[in-house]
């Protein structure tokens, strides 16, 4: 059914009960039992428009709340980590990796584990390069632990590789 014309149905059965309750004076059982059911037909009707118009607004909401990370959001363990592409790398935000990590130290000091490999953007937000994150953590102490090697694949399998692939169909 279109738009224009559930939202027509709907107002023609409001009105249809509006003017059955004034018209119908006298009429008794059959006046209520009309009312009601023109009444349950009106709820469904407004209902089930609602639930039509429903996908609509969620997929809005979901556009305007997620659109500053819209291809960007990635999370590991639970913890939400940005990811930037810039056509030529792919950037990872050292305070998320900080927090994967569990290090507790200045972007500085993160960003000097990838000497080269690091910038900082507009805001002043240290960005380290995915690859050079994938290095250091195959040559770091504690490389063995097995969410030290979760968070290597993950960035490789779900972060690189991806980033790779667009980059050589392009």
């Amino acid at each position: 059914m279109g738009d224009r014309l559930a939202r027509a149905a709907l107002v023609a059965l409001v009105l249809t009960t509006v003017l059955g309750w004034t018209f119908l004076k006298g009429w008794g059982p059959i006046k209520t039992a009309l009312l009601a059911v023109l009444f349950f037909v009106c709820v469904a009707a407004g209902v089930w428009y609602a639930l039509s118009k429903l996908g609509d607004l969620h997929a809005a909401v979901r556009d305007k709340l997620g659109a500053y990370n819209d291809g960007s959001h990635h999370a590991f363990a639970g913890i939400t980590l940005q990811v930037e592409d810039d056509g030529r790398h792919v950037w990872l935000d050292a305070p998320g990796l900080q927090r994967v990590l569990g290090l507790k130290e200045a972007d500085d000091v993160t960003a000097a584990r990838t000497p080269g490999n690091w910038r900082r953007d507009d805001g002043g937000h240290t960005w380290l390069r995915v690859d050079a994150v994938i290095q250091y953590l195959t040559r770091m102490p504690g490389r063995n632990d097995p969410r030290v090697q979760k968070l290597r694949r993950y960035l490789e399998r779900d972060v690189l590789h991806p980033a790779q692939e667009r980059r050589r169909r392009a």
